[in-house]
């Protein structure tokens, strides 16, 4: 796309430390002083004429400058637009910003100067921040501005470009990206910079990047994939490198051998990753499928029967919406849906994304409850509703065996053969989806009448309840889909709705990307209206958005976004265009920002989109179509009122003003992505960047060992940890139990982490507890305003940014650590069994040594088997896609434990006063041992000491060897299986 002449009026907004020269970004040679030449078409020229004309005067106190910017990448100067600050005496100064089509500059026309120096600053995302102070004497100067890449942004331009040689892709049909880019680390710090360099190279649709969820520690991976007629291309980097690891087919219809040379060439789970979600590409999934499943981990059975099950929920057991709705809002919901899941089944993570159930919003309970009759692909679904306190109970299947044999009869191949049966199995899969997905799954149980306390035993409560008037002595545990508990109820049948179908007209591509145009330009009319000229690339200017979550005719939005792009060009990664997670039938909606670098002002715009008229509800505040929505409105109780009655309308106020105001404080990428992941921004989300940080700097996972979490004390920040360390119940690495307060130590204890070896059958369990540290909220009258204040002392903590209002700051510390065996560890996963408490169960296992456990599985091996191997004898284990354990492929090699070296993640100082888990508790409690370790947050970020690529490619040589011994074709294991 040609570079947008454009004219600004600068109300600007981004943290002071912006303003400072970057100086760690590498020097290069690559800085190009000729700009290529850029195309405008010619409304573009006509407005640049005007608008000079218009400023030529300027004014008694105005000044123009002429700028030229060059970018490191120089093709860069075609696509992208530099944003500015400008700064005389610690005062940002407005301007007007035109591009000169003949010099090819850039004309600063600067408001109000009183002719001392300036600070101008330029900036761009993907790119380091050059300030230059300029002397009132030499302002008539050309002024250049010389701008680095990051590290980040440099490996995504380095590695796209490479895949353009070698993949053509001009000459291709359309283009996939998948990267573990974001949240994983490259040279210490989050890596999204790289995806921002892949969309700006070009070529490449927004909507077509693909982000799959990783931890800080996993490596920087990317996968280029083209489809060119029926064919099926990649090229594979790893581990942050650019030199690629693989070129050549990636289509199911590859042979054997093909497969062999792909799956020795990529280590670990991203193998299966990478085909699955391009296969299912190719095959027409749809991308709210893809963006699920890249959430996941990959495309299997689970995740597309999981889809499939949401779906026929929905059209049979629909939420139930207020039927006459006051004012302009949207119908709001009636009943929420709960999830009672088995860890293990990937249909648990479908039923989490897709409902918005997410485990911090206390939307999920599941344990391993296979021992009451229930099983991994079985899933139950509570639609309460809180008025009446009364509701449905759904559980759900999909028959593996039986769809297998239907596949196996319609294809001829059986698709527990291999990995290459399987990729066909899953397009088999998202055809039948495409017609009828719940013709895929079965109703298994379909019951009414559901009482409080019947719910209260499945979900868990953290506070004694109340029957009847007369009050529980304590609170009650989770029991999650007890199938022996429900079906011994004796529950009257549930009656399906008979709505029947409606039939909607469906949506192309190209229009459900007009939405997206559209909304951009309305709310850049608006603005230009209340004075505020909008530019592409401002790095100040927010789109937050459900796109790509909620649906519109029964389709998804995803594309969209891709709207809001052309229009815009801001991105998730630049954190200009965000989508909130929220639930498929959620109405669609944009909330158009922009914020201020000298001010807590925030500007806002909040639209609506009606898919029966085709336009936009717009809302309005006494008229005003622009709305502050920062801290001088948070401290307003009467004008919070207002703006919930006209201006944000339809019950997402709450989600929506916290998102911008946190954006406003600059959060790093890490936190912004679990913000939007956890759909709003509140204290008690940030507890988990401080575990997570504990856990990845003390306990970094070794060779063939993953993390399991179950969680007891349910709130927020369990949607932090699910999303930062990787976990979830679909991979069975997040199981939870809602625990009383009193089994928790009033909140204190959080839930037990388990490092678990699945080579040696034995791991590490421990308690985890948390304090919070304390923001002075004093100087705000109401809630908002003070847990916004809140919010805004902790992202600043975790930024390691000063802040006069933190007291102190959050401690974690894990207690009663043990080791365990298989058996025990099993016996957590079930809740431990008639105890139905974990955490007391933990505490009562004895002390032992890992050498203990070791002696004594080897006497009992050798008692059993005088020729077994202690290890376990793996010579012919075939290849388990979605192993939890992150490195036992060396996945994860920068997270390799030995006994001279270990990686930390850079400590983030995050935190967060959160209501379920009282800041006032001692964390040093008589109940735990006198060793604990503990972990205050600092300000000291921790840095990684050893590289591990040596043990990639002494890896790659055993699989080499593997081969080599005749392993032949490699089979995946499916863990819905």
């Amino acid at each position: 796309m040609s570079l947008i002449a454009c004219l600004m009026i600068m109300i600007g907004a981004v943290s002071a430390e912006n303003n400072d020269t970057v100086s760690d970004y590498q020097n290069t040679s690559n800085i190009n002083n000729d700009i290529p030449e850029i195309t405008l078409t010619e409304q573009d020229s006509q407005l640049i004429k005007s608008s000079s004309n218009e400023l030529s005067s300027g004014g008694s106190n105005s000044v123009s400058v002429n700028v030229k910017v060059n970018y490191e990448y120089k093709n860069d100067a075609n696509k992208l637009v530099p944003d500015f600050y400008v700064v005389s005496n610690g005062k940002y100064l407005n301007y007007t910003k035109i591009f000169d089509v003949d010099t090819r500059n850039y004309i600063l026309t600067i408001k109000n100067f009183n002719g001392n120096s300036l600070n101008i600053s330029a900036m761009t995302a993907g790119y380091g921040t050059e300030t230059k102070m300029i002397d009132a004497t030499i302002l008539n100067n050309l002024i250049t501005f010389n701008l680095k890449a990051s590290d980040a942004y440099k490996l995504g331009e380095e590695v796209t470009s490479i895949a353009d040689k070698k993949l053509d892709f001009k000459n291709a049909d359309d283009i996939l990206v998948i990267t573990t880019a974001g949240v994983a680390k490259y040279h210490g710090k989050t890596s999204e910079d790289a995806m921002e360099a892949i969309v700006n190279y070009g070529d490449i649709a927004y909507s077509n990047v693909i982000m799959l969820r990783q931890s800080a520690t996993d490596p920087v991976d990317f996968a280029f994939i083209i489809k060119k007629g029926n064919d099926l291309r990649a090229i594979i980097f790893q581990n942050g490198s650019t030199e690629y690891s693989y070129l050549g087919t990636i289509s199911e219809d590859m042979s054997k051998k093909d497969w062999n040379k792909y799956f020795k060439a990529i280590v670990g789970e991203n193998s299966w990753a990478f085909a699955s979600l391009a296969n299912g590409w190719n095959a027409g999934v749809s991308r709210e499928i893809l963006q699920e499943a890249a959430f996941h981990g990959h495309i299997c059975e689970g995740t597309l029967g999981g889809y499939s099950i949401i779906q026929a929920l929905l059209k049979y057991y629909p939420p139930e919406q207020e039927t006459s709705v006051g004012g302009v809002g949207s119908p709001g919901d009636i009943t929420a849906y709960k999830v009672l899941g088995v860890p293990g089944g990937s249909d648990d993570d479908a039923a989490l994304f897709f409902l918005d159930d997410t485990i911090g919003k206390t939307g999920y309970s599941g344990m391993n409850t296979t021992n009451t009759g229930a099983t991994e692909n079985m899933i139950g679904f509570i639609k309460w509703n809180a008025k009446t306190k009364t509701g449905d109970l759904i559980i759900m299947s999909f028959d593996s065996a039986k769809l297998k044999k239907l596949f196996t009869k319609e294809t001829g191949i059986n698709p527990d053969a291999g990995s290459l049966e399987e990729l066909k199995y899953c397009s088999w899969w998202i055809k039948q989806i495409n017609k009828n997905p719940e013709d895929l799954v079965d109703f298994l149980y379909e019951f009414t009448g559901l009482n409080q306390e019947q719910y209260n035993y499945l979900m868990g409560t953290t506070e004694n309840v109340t029957y009847d008037g007369e009050p529980a002595e304590y609170g009650i545990d989770g029991h999650g889909l007890d199938l022996k508990y429900i079906l011994s109820l004796n529950l009257p049948k549930a009656t399906r709705a008979t709505s029947g179908t409606i039939n909607h007209d469906k949506l192309t591509d190209d229009e459900i990307k007009q939405i997206g145009i559209d909304a951009a330009n309305k709310a850049k009319e608006i603005f230009k209206e209340f004075g505020i000229e909008i530019s592409r690339d401002n790095v100040d200017v927010l789109a937050l958005t459900d796109a790509g979550y909620a649906f519109l005719n029964g389709q998804d939005t995803v594309i969209a976004r891709d709207g809001l792009y052309e229009v815009l060009g801001g991105t998730l990664y630049s954190q200009n265009v965000l989508s909130l997670h929220q639930a498929v039938w959620k109405p669609l909606w944009f909330a158009f920002a922009v914020r201020y670098p000298d001010s807590d002002l925030v500007n806002m715009i909040y639209l609506r989109y009606n898919p029966d008229t085709k336009d936009f509800f717009v809302g309005t505040l006494d008229g005003d179509k622009v709305v502050n929505i920062g801290f001088e409105t948070l401290n307003n109780s009467a004008k919070l009122r207002a703006i919930e009655k006209s201006f944000v309308p339809d019950g997402n106020w709450f989600n929506i003003q916290s998102l911008i105001n946190a954006w406003n404080e600059h959060p790093l990428f890490d936190q912004m992505a679990t913000f939007l992941y956890h759909a709003h921004v509140c204290p008690g989300v940030q507890p988990g960047f401080f575990i997570t940080d504990y856990i990845q700097q003390n306990y970094p996972l070794g060779e063939n060992e993953s993390y399991t979490y179950i969680a007891s004390n349910i709130y927020c920040k369990d949607d932090s940890l699910t999303y930062l360390l990787d976990l979830s119940p679909g991979l069975g690495t997040f199981l939870v139990q809602k625990l009383p307060s009193n089994e928790t130590q009033n909140g204190l204890s959080q839930g037990i982490l388990i490092v678990w070896d699945d080579n040696l059958k034995i791991g590490r369990a421990m308690v985890v507890d948390f304090k919070n540290g304390q923001i002075d909220t004093s100087k705000y009258a109401t809630s908002e305003a003070k847990r916004a204040n809140t919010i805004k002392g902790f992202i600043d903590m975790y930024s390691n940014r000063p802040n006069a209002d933190i007291i102190s700051r959050p401690t974690v510390k894990m207690n009663f650590e043990k080791w365990i065996t298989e058996e025990q560890f099993n016996m957590l996963k079930q809740g431990a069994g008639d105890n139905h408490n974990p955490i007391s169960y933990l505490k009562s296992l004895d002390n032992v040594t890992k050498e203990d456990l070791l002696k004594a599985r080897e006497n009992n091996s050798n008692s059993n088997n005088p020729n077994s191997n202690v290890n376990g004898d793996h010579t012919n284990s075939n290849y388990t896609s979605n192993s939890n354990s992150k490195s036992s492929n060396s996945n994860n090699p920068v997270s390799q434990s030995t006994s001279s070296s270990s990686y930390s993640t850079s400590i983030g100082t995050s935190g967060a006063v959160a209501t379920n888990a009282p800041s006032e508790t001692d964390v040093d409690s008589n109940d735990g041992p006198s060793d604990a370790k503990s972990y205050e947050v600092s300000k000291t970020p921790a840095v990684k000491t050893a590289d591990s690529n040596s043990l990639i490619y002494a890896l790659i040589g055993v699989l080499v060897i593997g081969i080599i011994l005749g392993l032949g074709y490699m089979k995946r294991k499916d863990k819905d299986q």
